[in-house]
């Protein structure tokens, strides 16, 4: 048969079903997956998500498994 198949581009995710896809902003659904204290972005050249950590906080884990951490302040100086 020639069945037209839709699929989402990349950073997009199917929220609908297989015989009515619907492509959402893979960021707007559970921040991407990234950590609650990142940022959710897309790569430029391949739309896949980027997670970035928000100010205040490091990355303690990998560019691949973004984990970030709170950065403490000594505020008695």
């Amino acid at each position: 048969t020639n069945a037209v198949v839709c699929t989402c581009i990349t950073g997009f995710t199917n929220t609908g079903t297989d015989d009515s896809v619907v492509c959402t902003d893979t960021c707007t659904i559970n921040n991407g997956g990234c950590n609650p204290s990142a940022a959710c972005t897309h790569d430029t050249a391949t739309n896949a998500v980027v997670c970035t950590c928000k100010t205040g906080f490091t990355n303690t884990g990998t560019a691949a498994n973004v984990v970030c951490q709170g950065t403490l302040i000594d505020c008695r100086t």
